[in-house]
């Protein structure tokens, strides 16, 4: 079976899009002239990729990623505790590929699918500005019954878990120093992101074995260079100027 990946666009209102500090210039065309090449990226990487439509009136649909999390046969519509977000979820939940389990976060619980990632047998949620203890709950309930044990960390410097913590393999973490709970993390093999880079260095593995990372964080691209991995870089210097990274721009199933 082919894996999916869903996408959306860049709409016009990108320039309004949610940011945690001053807010940038953002060149919209260039943005998705970048978001194009990431759409080849995962195509070329043997991915079916399926664009979820633009919606002009939510500027940050583009990163799709919060939108919806998937924990095995089970996918779980995420409720952003930022809350314009929160009319972004139903085109993405009608675009996901029929037999899934499909349940949602409910008040007073909060969820962005940024906040989670999948590592053997664990299922690691953030505890961050988007993501609350009560969205974290009911995540667990669904990761238990796919066998799943939850691990919940604290996020101190990023917005999302991983803005800062990026799964390599399947032992294997890209980490921000000193940005989260970093015991919660025990058992994995950690790189740390060099620190002229800070915040710079996102990682997504692809299918086909190679590593896709920010064109914005050389060095760190080339200490994974050096661990083993085969990166292979793309520019998205005006998508991570709205804090995205290169998980956010897709839902891989």
């Amino acid at each position: 079976m082919t894996d999916i990946a869903l996408v959306r666009g860049v709409p016009d209102s990108f320039t309004q899009a949610l940011v945690l500090g001053v807010h940038p210039d953002i060149d919209v065309q260039l943005a998705r002239l970048q978001h194009a090449r990431y759409r080849d990226m995962l195509a070329a990487a043997g991915y079916e990729v399926r664009q979820v439509p633009v919606d002009e009136t939510h500027p940050d649909c583009v990163f799709i990623e919060d939108a919806a999390v998937i924990v095995g046969t089970s996918a779980v519509i995420a409720r952003s505790a930022a809350a314009p977000r929160r009319g972004e979820i139903g085109p993405v939940r009608e675009a996901l590929p029929a037999g899934l389990n499909v349940c949602a976060i409910e008040a007073p619980g909060t969820l962005d699918g940024g906040d989670v990632f999948t590592m053997g047998d664990n299922l690691y949620a953030g505890r961050s500005r988007r993501t609350n203890d009560a969205g974290i709950d009911q995540l667990r309930s669904v990761a238990s019954s796919e066998g799943l044990t939850t691990v919940p960390v604290a996020v101190h410097d990023g917005l999302h878990l991983k803005s800062v913590v990026l799964p390599l393999d399947r032992e294997s973490i890209l980490v921000t120093p000193d940005a989260v709970e970093e015991r919660a993390l025990t058992g994995l093999r950690i790189i740390y992101e060099v620190a002229g880079e800070r915040h710079r260095a996102s990682a997504l593995p692809l299918r086909d074995g190679r590593l896709l990372v920010t064109a914005t964080a050389p060095l760190t691209t080339s200490l994974l260079a050096s661990a083993g991995y085969t990166p292979a870089p793309i520019d998205v210097s005006e998508l991570q100027a709205a804090d995205g990274g290169l998980t956010c721009l897709s839902i891989l199933i």
